[in-house]
């Protein structure tokens, strides 16, 4: 999760209710900046917008007139074999490639072509004998099982959340989701994010996510220099110039699940003597059959029955 900075066009204020709209390339850039600030994990320009342009819905701005952009929030709709590999490290988030990962209305056509062709057969065939019957259920079966990434999840906390108000989280999410399960061939079975920073891992596991054992982390190259004690003796002491300290570099590694199953440390797991500069942890809620069920309208969101208005509160 990352912070607007002073000159990002993320601001602050409760004066108007917020809308919400498209994203706009000026607040796609800011995001995408303070991103790679934050976390360079080598994902281009490029593929950020194609996933944007793949399903704008799923990636939102809330803005108010007097305040401009409040917050903003940029989810993967991802089909279920890829999402289950990017929960457990299989596939990286710079990897997802939208044109094939994510759900489109070119395959349900394909697959709802080739559900009227086996369907035709099957009547032919005499093994259905109601051909309506057979092609509802055939279409409830052709329901692409879709998980939801959270990419990105941005606001600028100013105030705690009164009682009558609902965290910007909690709107964002509640808006995808409700977006998702109004997607006619969409069956929503869960969202995940890969949480970045202390408040984004509090604010998910607040909404319930829970780890799933992937992380990735950035750490201290473990550089070996040799001693220079005994250079420089006298009034004029030198240190040859390749004994100068170097930046800082840093190596990115990943644990997956199966890393930490026998109980070892990260110390362990990285090697002694390099240090961990920052940590993202891959977090997930499933959504069952069940709550789908309850709640076709928003399947992750139950309500918190204190009648809470569309009133947005200035914490993440």
């Amino acid at each position: 999760m990352s912070s607007p900075t002073a000159n990002s066009p993320l601001r602050s204020g409760m004066e108007t209710p917020p809308t919400p709209h498209p994203i706009s390339d000026e607040v796609l850039r800011a995001v995408y900046a303070s991103d790679q600030e934050m976390y360079p994990a080598g994902l281009s320009y490029d593929r950020l917008c194609s996933w944007v342009a793949a399903c704008p819905e799923m990636s939102i701005c809330w803005s108010s007139p007097k305040t401009g952009v409040l917050g903003v929030v940029i989810v993967l709709p991802m089909l279920r074999e890829y999402w289950e590999d990017l929960l457990v490290g299989k596939l990286k988030e710079p990897g997802v490639d939208a044109e094939l990962m994510f759900p489109h209305d070119n395959k349900k056509k394909q697959l709802e072509s080739q559900s009227v062709v086996a369907g035709a057969r099957q009547i032919g065939n005499g093994r259905v004998s109601n051909g309506r019957s057979g092609g509802m259920q055939e279409e409830k079966e052709e329901r692409q099982e879709v998980g939801l990434h959270v990419y990105h999840i941005e606001r600028l906390a100013v105030e705690p959340p009164t009682a009558k108000q609902k965290r910007f989280s909690e709107i964002a999410i509640e808006e995808v989701t409700r977006r998702a399960a109004e997607k006619k061939g969409w069956k929503v079975v869960g969202l995940s994010a890969l949480t970045a920073t202390d408040g984004g891992k509090r604010t998910f596991q607040r909404l319930g996510f829970k780890n799933t054992g992937y992380r990735e982390l950035f750490v201290t190259k473990a550089i070996r220099r040799p001693s220079y004690a005994a250079i420089g003796i006298g009034n004029n002491p030198s240190i040859p110039e390749e004994a100068a300290d170097e930046p800082e570099e840093l190596d990115m590694l990943y644990i997956y699940p199966e890393d930490g199953a026998g109980g070892k440390s990260v110390s362990e797991i990285i090697g002694y003597g390099r240090t961990v500069v920052s940590m993202s942890e891959m977090t997930v809620k499933r959504i069952s059959q069940e709550e789908q069920q309850e709640d076709q309208s928003n399947p992750l969101m139950s309500s918190n029955g204190n009648g809470c208005a569309f009133s947005l509160s200035s914490s993440i």
